[in-house]
């Protein structure tokens, strides 16, 4: 029996699975499991049916407008396809989350530059559905060996199957580690795909975690100048909540972009509850934050700032 409703029309797809998801672990060596790198990007289901291509996120938005890159290459897939992958913008061969970011929230009547100016990868790494058929209750192996046969029909570098290898986790994770990479998730071999479940089936073993954060304040460091930012992220909700404060990583060029941006958009309270003893200010300026995780409470622990980007 399917795991997701079917559509009463053969030739299409459902509207939405909600994705597969993996529990934390730390860095271990397991025959039984495939270790992947852990794409730091935006997860996306990729449906191929008589209505055309459609890439949706984890909050069920179509984002293929985003995107018009992938939509023109994935249009090549088989009918009757869902994947489980990626978005990622790549620089020097590793993903810059920053610069999707970019793409992410960019209006409309800029896609088509950006698009251009950072280009989109989609990197599957798995197949859900097949020939209309759901095929989520076969082993892991066996989907991706139908997986590389369905790419196999793209014949473009937008498109790339997440490779991985089996056994040798903590080496894996170490070089990840040392590429500065986001991590690795570790999959058992024989594993079925379970819809919106957190299973120890996949286990996420992390370097550190990129989040995209509204500057909702700051702590002021002398007349005109900052010591630390006050930001906020959504939550799984998509509400935006605030997560505290980061206050290094950053280099002159864009400590001096925030202070014209901060003492110039002043307001009197947060736009979400925070608290921080701050002063507050307009929405309008946006950033990436690195951290190590995420305390139970929702707070960072080791927060670095990584850039700003535009979310016009």
């Amino acid at each position: 029996m399917s795991a997701v409703p079917r559509s009463s029309d053969p030739r299409r797809l459902p509207g939405f699975i909600e994705p597969m998801l993996a529990r934390p672990s730390k860095p271990f060596d397991s025959p039984d499991h495939l270790f992947e790198i852990k794409w730091d990007g935006t997860r996306a289901l990729c449906f191929r049916d008589g209505e055309g291509v459609r890439l949706v996120n984890r909050r069920k938005v179509d984002i293929s407008g985003r995107y018009p890159e992938l939509i023109d290459v994935l249009a090549a897939l088989p009918q009757g396809t869902v994947l489980d992958g990626e978005v990622v913008v790549l620089k020097g061969g590793k993903p810059d989350f920053a610069s999707l970011q970019s793409r992410e929230h960019t209006a409309a009547q800029k896609v088509p530059r950006l698009s251009k100016l950072l280009p989109a990868n989609y990197m599957p790494f798995d197949q859900l559905y097949e020939a209309h058929q759901q095929i989520m209750t076969k082993a892991l192996v066996e989907r991706r060996k139908r997986l590389q046969w369905t790419l196999l029909a793209l014949e473009t570098p937008r498109v790339l199957m997440s490779r991985g290898v089996t056994g040798a986790g903590k080496a894996y994770f170490e070089e990840a580690r040392r590429l500065g990479l986001e991590g690795v998730v570790a999959k058992r071999l024989d594993s079925r795909y379970e819809p919106g479940q957190r299973s120890d089936a996949w286990l996420k073993v992390k370097r550190f975690e990129n989040l995209a954060c509204a500057v909702i304040g700051f702590v002021p460091e002398g007349a005109d100048d900052f010591g630390s930012l006050v930001i906020a992220t959504p939550d799984d909700d998509g509400m935006l909540r605030s997560i505290g404060r980061v206050g290094s990583g950053f280099d002159a060029a864009r400590r001096a972009r925030a202070n014209a941006f901060l003492w110039s958009n002043l307001r009197e309270k947060p736009v979400v509850p925070s608290r921080e003893k701050a002063r507050w200010v307009e929405p309008g300026l946006y950033c990436v934050v690195r951290c190590m995780e995420r305390t139970p409470g929702g707070q960072l622990r080791a927060p670095v700032f990584v850039d700003f980007y535009d979310a016009a």
